[in-house]
């Protein structure tokens, strides 16, 4: 796998556990490292994915359950799915049922991502910083 591609995949899996809301900290660098490492090995499948639903993150190669981690700290409540190139929310009950992934997109995930404030907090600072300026104009 390229540098480009690896960066890529860890980028990926750190938005994918932002989206989960998980503290930074050795916890959870002792699961984002090996689901880099599962992600970028040149073995895997291009379907090969991720999936985190109900406190649990398992790895699914050629199908099949391979390996869980138990987050149990996360706050998300969707259930998502990530490839290494992608994430997205995706339907729970229809994988809990019949493990179909509906992809539901990203709408919510981006507020998660790393350096994004949510709309309202942006919306805010911008208010006021335009308050803060017409206070200095006003004032002199």
């Amino acid at each position: 796998m390229s540098t480009k591609d690896l960066q890529r995949t860890a980028y990926t899996v750190e938005c994918f556990l932002n989206a989960l809301r998980l503290e930074d900290g050795p916890a959870r660098t002792q699961i984002e490292e090996p689901l880099v490492r599962w992600l970028a090995d040149s073995a895997r499948s291009k379907k090969d994915h991720l999936i985190y639903q109900e406190g649990r993150i398992t790895c699914h190669a050629g199908g099949k359950m391979v390996q869980v981690f138990d987050v149990s700290q996360a706050r998300q409540i969707q259930t998502l799915w990530c490839n290494g190139a992608k994430l997205s929310a995706i339907d729970g009950a229809a994988y809990s049922r019949d493990t179909q992934l509906v992809m539901l997109g990203t709408a919510g995930l981006f507020l998660t991502l790393p350096g994004q404030l949510p709309a309202k907090e942006r919306d805010k600072s911008r208010s006021s910083s335009s308050n803060n300026n017409n206070n200095n104009n006003n004032n002199g």
